[in-house]
């Protein structure tokens, strides 16, 4: 990447595939501007020309024109394009190629099988079907535990270390805004000291990381955009959307 170049990334305040892509370019010191891509069931011309495949965020706009979208795929370019790091743009990948692989497969993991759990609990069309997505989540959260008792070492990240987080962290941490949001909406347990004390512990951690502080977005918005999407999608049984 061209030194004093910054890149710019299209995305939503409260998108965590936005705040995984922002968070992975500031742990490995990339300069970047984040454009606001207004939420609305219209895209705009300027999403669907920079991803015409899927016309979703984020999208990381390079300063040639090129465009990169997916958060895995951009959360890779950052971790190709800055290059060696140390300190605060510590690599977000283990040097060793298994623990690599190990820290994918548990993304790959997070992505599909916790992320649409997590989803359901908020919008799933009936109560019933919102409490079975409940246990789903509190059953990839138990994989999850033990996945970081593997892999961090007893560390305090995923990472294997204790100052800088990588990418399986950025792939779970930027989900916990929504997963504090469902705990907020609905009174449901998901990461708590009993349950799962290992990601209790992380979780206090992730979040109270300086690039974390500066990307997640505040719990009480991710509630507010929850409630108009339960509204919008006409989900049962949840509280009116409070317009004050």
């Amino acid at each position: 990447m061209t030194a004093g170049a910054v890149v710019k990334v299209l995305g939503g305040e409260v998108s965590p595939f936005t705040a995984r892509a922002r968070m992975a370019l500031e742990l490995r010191g990339v300069a970047y501007e984040l454009l606001d891509e207004p939420l609305g069931p219209k895209k705009s011309a300027r999403l669907l020309a920079a991803n015409p495949v899927y016309g979703k965020i984020p999208v990381l706009l390079l300063p040639d024109g090129r465009a990169i979208c997916e958060s895995a795929v951009i959360v890779q370019y950052a971790e190709d394009a800055a290059g060696g790091g140390s300190g605060t743009a510590a690599m977000l990948l283990p040097d060793d190629p298994y623990e690599r692989a190990m820290h994918r497969f548990w993304t790959v993991f997070v992505d599909g099988e916790l992320w649409p759990a997590l989803d359901a609990v908020s919008l799933a069309p009936t109560r019933d079907e919102r409490a079975r997505a409940a246990d789903d989540a509190r059953a990839a959260l138990a994989r999850l535990e033990e996945a970081f008792e593997a892999r961090s070492g007893g560390a305090a990240f995923f990472s294997g270390r204790d100052a800088a987080p990588g990418l399986l962290d950025l792939a779970l941490g930027c989900f916990l805004p929504a997963l504090w949001a469902c705990e907020s909406l609905h009174g449901v347990s998901l990461i708590d000291a009993a349950a799962t004390p290992l990601l209790h512990g992380w979780s206090q951690r992730f979040a109270a990381h300086p690039a974390a502080k500066r990307v997640l977005p505040e719990t009480d918005k991710v509630v507010q955009f929850t409630r108009f999407l339960q509204q919008k999608f006409g989900v049962d049984d949840v509280p009116a959307l409070n317009t004050c």
